[in-house]
């Protein structure tokens, strides 16, 4: 017997959640049916970002103290690892059945299990069948693995998370996100990490010069970067692990990470059954967040978008589920969207991107310098920065920075872009907690 849902979800990640939220927030009587084949609250809160800013706020403290000697801190402080992991995980254990529980009420239902289509309107999960008005494919990103001789002797950020002793020597595959903030996690805990990079940069989303800041930093606290290096294999002669480029040079580690990007996690769901088309980055979409098949959307990270439309991030999955219970029949629209690294320092943006402002007539820069603010005078912050990207209205449209704490500071920002202040609005509506970045941005945005 089929059973019949108003929803099913595949995934129970961000996007799960937005979708059942706001039929919560509507006092919707719709059913939903949320499953899942790993842990319940997808990447973000067992392998992702949640468990990272946990290990990064010990991090920090660490770093700020090494900034900090022979200015008033005698002694830095020091990672205890197998002590942070442990804490780290009793932590977040108990996440993955309280994420499901959560979602279990008199209108939503869960399954643990491989879902896979039986046709373009039912999924099998188990030994069970269900239906929906509305199936919605959200089922994230898993790591990429390249290709390569000794593959399987690498390991993935997942890994990384749970590490109960830490390598000494640990090397990373690749320049993004991942291995730029596990890699200033690690190396802080005391391990003595490189990265080999296929580019000539790292954190390509980002503004460069800023990203030149943070890996100046990084090389001075013993990161070392090999830039314009193919891994093309790895092998192993006992303990060691040696990783070889197509350049010709080897680099010896205890413990190598593939951190080469991530991929759709499509293939167990049997689309070719239900007909939907992917392409290499995903689930293709039009602007209603439907596929090509009548009754089947996608939302979240699986889906094949430009970071121009919108970045693959956790609160944009968390929108573009909610959008899909939406009963008028607007395209998504997707609102002003910041994204920052978690490196130290930090590097963050939003809007019109520094360097394409930069070569357009209709945009002009300003740049402030923050070192000589007390605040981040006072944590040695010596190259912090922030550019800001303005229109011939004076209204800024874009903006990046580089500091330690950057993130928080961009969110800033975001409002002030995605409210469309004015500097006379920012100025007269609102007294800011003094001394903060928040004070100085009077002067910034006038």
């Amino acid at each position: 017997m089929t059973q019949k849902f108003d929803y099913i979800v595949l995934g129970s990640g961000p996007a799960a959640y937005g979708l059942v939220t706001a039929l919560k927030e509507a006092q919707s009587s719709q059913t939903v049916l949320i499953v899942d084949n790993d842990l319940f609250g997808g990447t973000c809160p067992n392998y992702g970002c949640e468990p990272k800013i946990f290990l990064e706020g010990a991090v920090r403290s660490v770093l700020i103290s090494q900034q900090l000697q022979q200015r008033g801190i005698q002694t830095a402080a020091k990672i205890d690892w197998p002590a942070l992991m442990a804490t780290k995980k009793a932590t977040f254990a108990p996440y993955p059945a309280n994420a499901q529980a959560a979602f279990d009420s008199e209108t939503v239902s869960t399954r643990q299990g491989t879902a896979s289509f039986v046709d373009a309107h039912t999924v099998a999960v188990n030994d069970e069948q269900f239906t929906a008005d509305k199936i919605v494919i959200a089922t994230g990103v898993t790591a990429n693995q390249l290709p390569i001789p000794g593959k399987e002797l690498t390991h993935n950020s997942n890994d990384v998370l749970d590490l109960a002793e830490l390598p000494q020597r640990i090397l990373f595959i690749g320049g993004g996100y991942v291995s730029m903030e596990l890699a200033t996690v690690l190396s802080a805990a005391g391990a003595s990490v490189e990265i080999v990079e296929h580019a000539p940069h790292a954190l390509g989303a980002f503004y460069q010069p800023h990203v030149n800041v943070v890996v100046k930093q990084m090389q001075a606290r013993g990161i070392k970067f090999h830039f314009g290096q193919s891994v093309n294999a790895v092998t192993q002669t006992g303990a060691d692990f040696s990783v070889t480029t197509a350049e010709g040079d080897s680099y010896t580690a205890d413990y190598v990470i593939d951190a080469t990007g991530r991929r759709p996690n499509i293939d167990k769901l049997n689309l070719a059954v239900a007909g939907v088309e992917t392409n290499r980055q995903g689930i293709i979409v039009d602007d209603h967040l439907a596929t090509n098949v009548a009754g089947i959307y996608s939302a979240g990270d699986v889906v094949a978008k430009s970071p121009a439309v919108a970045p693959k991030l956790t609160p944009v999955a968390q929108f573009e589920g909610a959008y899909l219970t939406a009963t008028d029949d607007e395209p998504i629209h997707y609102p002003v969207t910041g994204t920052g690294s978690f490196t130290f320092p930090q590097v963050a943006q939003v809007g019109v991107p520094v360097a394409e402002a930069a070569e357009d007539s209709r945009y002009h820069l300003k740049k402030m310098g923050l070192s000589p603010d007390f605040a981040y005078a006072g944590t040695n912050d010596q190259d912090a920065e922030l550019i800001g990207v303005f229109d011939h209205d004076q209204r800024l449209v874009g903006a990046a920075e580089v500091s330690q704490t950057a993130t928080d500071d961009m969110n800033q920002l975001v409002s002030v872009i995605g409210l469309r202040l004015t500097a006379k609005d920012f100025q007269q509506k609102q007294i800011l907690i003094f001394p903060t970045l928040g004070t100085k941005l009077k002067e910034f945005l006038a």
